[in-house]
């Protein structure tokens, strides 16, 4: 899986670094993460289900690697068992 890092131009070494820590995902990067169909994120983003977070870039949706496992960690505390 290829994540969005576009950095490679940036002469921040802070954000770099930042980047690096907290890799971005495109939806459909962020769906094969969490083995989901991308249709299913497009949905959940539409209509608010499940508070997944991510950010706007243009038309494009970003969803940053921390964010998404922070909502699998939360997901697991939340099922029957």
């Amino acid at each position: 899986m290829q994540t969005a890092t576009h950095h490679q131009h940036t002469h921040n070494p802070r954000l770099a670094a930042e980047l690096d820590a907290n890799p971005r995902f495109t939806r459909k990067e962020a769906a094969a993460y969490l083995g989901l169909a991308d249709k299913t994120l497009a949905n959940w983003a539409s209509t608010g289900r499940y508070g997944l977070k991510y950010h706007r870039c243009g038309k494009k949706a970003i969803y940053m690697k921390a964010d998404l496992d922070t909502w699998l960690t939360e997901q697991s505390g939340t099922q029957a068992e």
